[in-house]
């Protein structure tokens, strides 16, 4: 194990267990405060570029496979995405489960990374994603995954491993990382659409205030939710984007 787990990532654990209620109350309390969910970001940052051990990192990356967990996301090596306008763009995966905080058990079962990370067509950003699990149903939750993901991951030398183990030369020195959350359906219920309303607005608070930070000035590039589309052939794999920050 590592040993690592920053005050953002229990603030992630602690919210994936909250009823959806509970979750719109945190979420608009993070939208009113949008600077408290910076300096726990941040804060994530920091931790894992001073604390973390690359060498053991190094151990447990080899002791592993790479394996996808996007089930029914994800039957073949690409993702076909339908955008605002219609329009159609292909992402290839490049790679299945990744932790940037690894640990003794396998991402694939941890399920606590990115699901896949891609590359998108016609462009040089890098995709992180994650899906929709039996405990994770709600924008909310998934976005507070991909930005503990996101966080532990920018640090030069966890970028050297994404690079060494996933992306080999697809990083390159304009690229920047689109953060998508995936989710198999649209909300239903008047608290899961008020909640996913609010997630829209907390990601776009989110980034107009990330973006001024130096570390990140130009590194985000796009926040995303996305639903499966049910109708798409069979064994192809179509996410519609609902909201692009």
């Amino acid at each position: 194990m590592t040993g690592l787990s920053t005050p953002f990532r229990d603030h992630y654990e602690h919210s994936r267990a909250l009823d959806p209620e509970s979750q719109l109350e945190e979420c608009a309390d993070y939208a009113q405060h949008p600077d408290v969910l910076i300096q726990e970001f941040l804060e994530s940052y920091y931790l894992v570029e001073r604390k973390l051990d690359p060498e053991v990192q190094d151990a447990m990356d080899q002791a592993e496979e790479d394996e996808f967990v996007l089930e029914s996301f994800h039957d073949e090596l690409e993702l076909r995405v339908c955008d605002e306008t219609g329009a159609w763009q292909r992402i290839t995966c490049a790679g299945g489960a990744f932790d940037p905080l690894p640990t003794e058990e396998h991402p694939a079962l941890r399920r606590r990374g990115f699901d896949y990370v891609g590359t998108r067509e016609g462009t040089s950003s890098i995709v992180l994603g994650v899906t929709e699990t039996e405990e994770e149903t709600t924008a909310y939750v998934l976005l507070l995954r991909a930005l503990n993901g996101f966080a532990e991951l920018a640090p030069p030398f966890q970028l050297a491993r994404l690079r060494r183990l996933v992306i080999q030369d697809l990083i390159q020195p304009d690229a920047t990382f689109d953060l998508q959350v995936a989710l198999a359906r649209y909300p239903e219920s008047p608290t899961e659409k008020a909640l996913w309303e609010l997630t829209r607005d907390l990601a776009e608070a989110f980034k107009a205030r990330v973006l001024t930070t130096p570390q990140f000035a130009g590194t985000l590039g796009s926040i995303e939710c996305l639903f499966l589309d049910s109708e798409a052939p069979t064994g192809e794999t179509a996410l519609t984007v609902n909201w692009r920050i």
